[in-house]
């Protein structure tokens, strides 16, 4: 009887703890995220800026960050970020302001959080919402972040250089001022307020013949970006793709821009482990165009990283028959040479490209030490 009375007491015990360390105290505290690649500094003048566009980005992230305290004000920021509206975890300022939380509008409920007071509130978020492309965006880690109760750091992505910038600056939501490494990715979630990189482009199609195969489709169908942090700062959440495709006409005279197109990987880590087409989009062509018997059996293919900044830059990409060009060579009798001039901005990545030939087996990879694809017909 002693024992039984021992083991049931000592059954009451464990399921005491359990009952215990299944609800720990510390869930229901507020936690603020520190990265660890960040360091907090009290001499805010040695970061001081200049800029006015940066002055009043630094501003409103500061708001934003001390936002952070209400957990519904956490709740509408990652709920927004996972609706992806542009493919990326980014947040439209100008196109959320009006949405509501609870019984406000997003913006009041910003302004209302200034120390200050509300008009100094209003002022800085109308300050920072001239900027158009003013972004709030959970770059990394979001499904990591348990909105319920952390609070994250608020970083500043404007007036930053990807190859020039060592620290950006952020924010709590008790209103200290943290250096946050812009080139190592942080261990936890960071808010960015930054530049949107995808409201100015392009992504039709613009489709004319299809010179490699009659009757089918020429498509990209896997990319990957193994060193993503060379082409795309994490701060910058996934990158933009371009892809163009340079055709030559059946006697290599002439050669025209075939197609332009986008492509903006769902997220930072798909970018960088790979990802199939067809699994984020309603087809697997990210370009198409149709057999015609006056073009060439060639056509050059492009890839950029797209900042859109900077100076023009251009090159040019051609093909001369019966000797080599561009990398690749094209046997023929004659010495007919096409080429054509492709230009992008100096902030931008120019990455792999590549002459194909009728002949090169599908599929095919393209590839250098910043992005691989792969070609099918």
């Amino acid at each position: 009887m002693k024992k039984l009375v021992f083991f049931v007491s000592l059954a009451s015990l464990f399921y005491s703890c359990n009952k215990n360390d299944a609800i720990p105290d510390s869930i229901t505290q507020e936690q603020l995220l520190i990265p660890q690649t960040a360091y907090a500094i009290s001499d805010v003048s040695s970061a001081r800026v200049t800029a006015t566009e940066t002055i009043e980005a630094e501003e409103f992230a500061k708001l934003l960050a001390l936002s952070l305290k209400q957990k519904d004000i956490r709740a509408f920021l990652k709920q927004e970020a996972n609706k992806t509206f542009d493919g990326d975890f980014d947040i439209l300022v100008s196109r959320v302001a009006e949405f509501k939380i609870g019984n406000d509008k997003f913006s009041e409920r910003i302004k209302k959080n200034a120390p200050n007071g509300y008009a100094k509130g209003k002022e800085v978020f109308d300050n920072a919402i001239k900027n158009e492309k003013l972004n709030i965006s959970i770059p990394i880690l979001i499904d990591n972040w348990d909105d319920s109760r952390q609070q994250p750091l608020v970083a500043v992505a404007i007036g930053v250089s990807e190859k020039e910038t060592k620290y950006l600056k952020a924010f709590d939501s008790n209103g200290k001022t943290y250096l946050l490494d812009a080139k190592a990715e942080p261990n936890v979630p960071v808010i960015v307020v930054g530049n949107n990189e995808r409201l100015n482009y392009d992504t039709k199609t613009k489709k004319t013949k299809n010179a490699r195969t009659s009757g089918n489709y020429e498509k990209i169908t896997w990319i990957k970006c193994p060193n993503l942090g060379a082409i795309e700062s994490w701060y910058y959440g996934a990158p933009e793709l371009r892809f163009e495709g340079v055709v030559y006409n059946d006697s290599f005279s002439s050669a025209f821009l075939a197609f332009t197109k986008m492509e903006y990987p769902p997220s930072r880590s798909h970018a960088s482990n790979g990802y199939t087409l067809s699994a984020w989009t309603q087809t697997l062509n990210l370009f198409e165009w149709y057999f015609d018997a006056n073009h060439g059996p060639d056509y050059y293919i492009q890839s950029y990283e797209i900042d859109d900044d900077g100076t023009t830059q251009e090159f040019t990409v051609g093909v001369t028959q019966g000797t080599k060009a561009s990398g690749a060579g094209i046997e023929g009798s004659s010495s007919q040479t096409a080429s054509f001039k492709l230009t992008y901005k100096a902030q931008d990545k120019k990455l792999a490209g590549e002459l194909i030939h009728y002949t090169k087996s599908s599929p095919s990879s393209i590839s250098d030490g910043s992005i691989q694809f792969t070609l099918e017909n």
